[in-house]
């Protein structure tokens, strides 16, 4: 059984995660889960969760000897929650292989076959990475910026 269909669930305190200079707000895998989770494979393993009743995109980390998940603060405020606040944790593990492109930036993609093919070389955590600069735009002019952004990092080979 690899865990991948079944639904964890746990709770936890939201918690102050140092990180030197920045920090995140999160919660902490407990170690009776930590052991049943597959960290050999993914140590960064990426899961569909659901905290407080909102739902979660993320990964468990590794760091300090734990494993966590970070807390954005979009989500502290809708959920209206503060460190040190207890909360359900319920989640799947996530199809480690998959990448939300956003459509403009898909869009560009297939009108750039140079600049697909080499988005295409990349790993799922750097396509990731730069689908995520896009959608994380807050009006359509910085989405259009950043589209073009991307295609000229990947033309230009510096994600490689």
């Amino acid at each position: 059984m690899d865990g991948f269909d079944d639904l964890w669930e746990f709770e936890a305190t939201v918690e102050y995660h140092d990180f030197g200079r920045m920090g995140y707000a999160v919660v902490y895998l407990p170690e009776d889960l930590r052991v049943k989770m597959p960290f050999d494979r993914y140590p960064r393993l990426r899961v569909d969760a659901e905290i407080a009743e909102f739902p979660v995109d993320g990964a468990f980390q590794p760091g300090q000897g734990k494993y966590y998940l970070i807390l954005s603060k979009r989500l502290l405020k809708q959920a209206g929650l503060v460190l040190g606040d207890s909360v359900n944790v319920n989640f799947r593990i996530a199809d480690q292989e998959a990448v939300t492109v956003p459509d403009t930036l898909e869009v560009a993609l297939q009108g750039n076959p140079t600049a697909k093919t080499k988005w295409d070389t990349l790993t799922p955590g750097k396509r990731r990475g730069l689908a995520h600069r896009v959608s994380s735009a807050r009006t359509a002019a910085t989405k259009k910026k950043r589209v073009a952004e991307v295609i000229s990092t990947l033309l230009e080979g510096i994600t490689t």
